[in-house]
């Protein structure tokens, strides 16, 4: 049973057990679902209000306080996209167009990006729901997500993390969390219902306080039908549907394919002693090539090798190794649309060379191919429970300090600062901007 004496019943149980005393706090969507099993479920929760079209939720949190949870039904959305995971627009994409698909009430003063659907966005939002749930529920106001709940003169970053087709196929989500180290964290999923064009809006918050405003109960009607109609209108608002479509091609998947005869070959610079040469490539002062060099493993890496390639051609181009918060195989990588269009040309021209000095040094006729606009090839299932056990393991460690031996002397290491790097290891921050041509 929780602090309340609800019955938890196996789900819930876990999570509670193993977290309660650690500082565990989520940072996706996955993690959301990993540390509250039944976050979207009814068994573990109690009602505050349920209507036909929403209900008003709350649970204690598995990692201290209180969880607030909004379930807004039956909003029909008008031009859904076919691929239903798609209707939240990635956070960096939404920021960056701001200007051009503008959204009342929100103002985006700066955006950092982390990658494709990952970003840390800096701004404000005023609207008349989210003031009103400020005032009945208090810190859920004030401490939880300014973001959406604040002085609408005052500016918050939040990183911004988007999942699609999680927890279940069709599912759209975004988590929330600042980074400063405030216990401030939200989820936001949308998940389509049997009807067609019908979706369930969740919006799952936690409060650092550990009772429930029940003080407030009179006004619960009030605030579910505003939360609902807020809801339709920002899943319907005016651009939505044009902002869905750039999304949806504002990336493009790179795949690269048979190199069975070692690493593939990049131009070599003047300064370098070439591995082979090839006089189809002098017209165009790609005469000379060396063999790719993995940085620090084995493995291949195409977002690596790529970006060496683009980088010797003379472009400094952003490549990635994840999309949407899932991880690729390999041999794929993630390009900006604009980013790729801008080098297209010139990569075509040079990566054809590329084969033949390939076969010249390997002999044989085959050579490492390039595709582009190909389906993603996400790594295996096993991989994430494997990143989260890993999270676990590092999460019970953190519990007690290491006794560490300097010299003569027994220190007591800071397990804190260790624990915060562990645990928020996160890919290296990019600005979001277009290639540079180096001359």
């Amino acid at each position: 049973k929780d602090a309340e004496g609800r019955s938890l019943r196996g789900k819930a149980i876990l999570p509670i057990r193993i977290f309660s005393d650690m500082a565990v706090r989520p940072q996706a969507v996955e993690d959301w679902c990993h540390l509250m099993p039944n976050l979207l479920e009814q068994e573990g929760w109690t009602t505050a209000l349920a209507t036909e079209e929403a209900s008003l939720t709350h649970s204690c949190c598995p990692w201290g306080g209180h969880l607030i949870r909004f379930e807004l039904k039956n909003i029909h959305v008008q031009d859904a996209p076919e691929k239903t995971g798609n209707i939240m627009v990635r956070p960096e994409v939404r920021s960056l167009l701001h200007q051009e698909f503008p959204i009342n009430g929100i103002r985006v003063e700066s955006m950092e990006v982390k990658g494709p659907g990952e970003a840390v966005v800096q701004g404000s939002m005023s609207w008349s729901v989210v003031r009103l749930c400020g005032v009945l529920f208090g810190d859920m106001g004030s401490q939880v997500m300014n973001y959406f709940f604040h002085d609408p003169d005052s500016e918050v970053s939040w990183h911004q993390k988007l999942r699609r087709d999680y927890p279940r196929h069709g599912d759209s989500a975004c988590a929330f969390w600042m980074e400063d180290g405030r216990p401030q964290e939200c989820v936001m999923l949308v998940r389509p219902q049997a009807e067609k064009d019908k979706f369930t809006a969740f919006v799952v918050a936690r409060v650092p306080e550990g009772r429930f405003a029940n003080w407030a109960s009179s006004h619960f009607s009030f605030v579910l039908k505003t939360a609902h109609s807020t809801a339709d209108w920002f899943l319907n608002r005016p651009g939505i549907s044009e902002l869905r479509q750039v999304d949806e091609r504002f990336y493009v998947v790179v795949s690269m394919q048979s190199f069975k005869r070692g690493m593939p070959l990049l131009p070599a610079f003047d300064d370098e002693q070439p591995d082979t040469e090839i006089d189809a490539g002098e017209p165009y002062g790609l005469k000379r090539w060396v063999r790719y060099e993995t940085a620090g493993t084995q493995k291949f890496h195409l977002p690596e090798y790529l970006k060496i390639f683009l980088s010797r051609l003379g472009y400094e181009v952003e490549t990635y190794d994840s999309l949407d918060s899932e991880t690729l195989v390999p041999y794929q990588c993630v390009l900006k649309r604009e980013d790729w269009e801008l080098v297209h040309a010139r990569f075509h021209e040079a990566y054809p060379l590329q084969k033949t000095a390939y076969r010249r040094a390997n002999g044989g006729s085959g050579a490492p191919g390039v595709h582009e606009d190909v389906v993603p090839k996400i790594v295996s299932a096993a991989a994430e429970v494997a990143n989260w056990q890993e999270l676990l393991q590092a999460a019970k460690e953190a519990k007690e300090p290491k006794l560490v031996v300097r010299n003569t002397f027994l220190d007591l290491e800071d397990q804190e600062e260790e624990q915060r790097q562990r645990l928020r290891r996160r890919p290296k921050t990019t600005a979001l901007s277009r290639p540079v041509y180096v001359h």
